[in-house]
């Protein structure tokens, strides 16, 4: 039997399967937060923050993202912070329907203000936390930054083309679109929950990046909107969550906290810092689908984690 929650969900997912919704949910698809500048400065400069106390530094640096989303807002920080260059990776292109220059130039003024980075009473839902959210000074290069504007609008100004500081890669489908070896961070914000080829990603970001680099990914391992419950996913069956997905480009992939570690181990990934956000409250295990009983006590109680990584020299 179905469980009465499940099954809005479920004729959702059923009726992308119309063609006339299924390109209309097109047309309109939105991933959500990237499109509000001081969203993505919030976002960048928490994980800048965590990243510096593990020896990253952003002067200079080759950065990439995958999931950028509504905007390339968060990238644009990074370049505003000193990063000599950013790609961001999508499988739709969202960001192409946002108005990019009107998200820097607010960026550009929280940047030239040093406003503190809004804390979690203005986004109570964003991760990392932070022991301080005053602005940065000590981990921002500033020291080119008005040539770096004008050279980040004229290239807005073009659209998203391929330019000199940023690129825009939509659809990628392969680990070829970035050179390997060529970057110094790759990073995401509660992005690779989405992601169906997990080992062949963080293969991919491993080749992208230099000996050395660093990955940081905030990952939300809830049902997001699919269930009252936030490990509510766990309980549909594979037949149901057939159903649920329907002919949408990506949705969750219900893989724990363990997978990703197995696959940054993998990858070549050393795990230099992990941050679980536990939750005891969703649904017992033995409410959960047999596949997902099986998982560990520490992966069950997972809600979210954010792992920094670096590739080993």
């Amino acid at each position: 039997m179905i469980q009465i929650w499940k099954t809005p969900p479920i004729v959702k997912g059923l009726l992308t399967r119309v063609p006339v919704l299924d390109q209309w949910r097109r047309r309109r698809a939105t991933t959500g937060g990237s499109d509000s500048a001081r969203y993505c400065y919030s976002v960048w400069l928490r994980h800048l923050t965590i990243l510096a106390s593990n020896g990253f530094r952003v002067a200079g640096a080759q950065v990439g993202e995958l999931g950028p989303g509504d905007s390339i807002g968060i990238g644009l920080a990074a370049l505003l912070s000193g990063a000599r260059g950013y790609v961001g990776l999508d499988i739709f292109p969202f960001a192409a329907r946002a108005d990019l220059l009107a998200i820097f130039q607010e960026l550009l003024e929280m940047y030239v203000n040093c406003e503190a980075i809004p804390n979690n009473e203005e986004f109570p839902r964003v991760r990392p936390a932070l022991d301080s959210y005053t602005f940065p000074h000590h981990l921002i290069d500033c020291s080119d930054r008005l040539s770096t504007a004008e050279k980040i609008k004229r290239e807005l100004t073009g659209g998203l083309s391929e330019g000199k500081l940023i690129t825009y890669r939509v659809p990628w489908d392969s680990s070829n679109v970035i050179a390997p070896n060529s970057l110094d961070l790759i990073f995401s914000q509660a992005v690779l929950e989405h992601v169906d080829t997990l080992k062949e990603t963080y293969i991919a970001m491993s080749a992208w990046l230099k000996p050395d680099g660093y990955a940081s990914h905030v990952i939300d391992f809830g049902a997001h909107h699919l269930s009252p419950f936030w490990n509510g996913h766990w309980a549909y069956s594979d037949s149901q969550w057939r159903l649920v997905r329907g002919r949408r480009e990506f949705l969750l992939n219900r893989e724990p906290l363990s997978t990703h570690l197995n696959c940054a181990e993998k990858s070549g990934f050393e795990v230099m810092q992990i941050f679980r956000n536990y939750d005891d409250h969703g649904l017992s295990q033995c409410r959960l689908t047999p596949r997902f009983q099986q998982l560990s006590t520490d992966d069950r109680r997972t809600r979210g984690a954010i792992l920094i990584l670096r590739k080993c020299g």
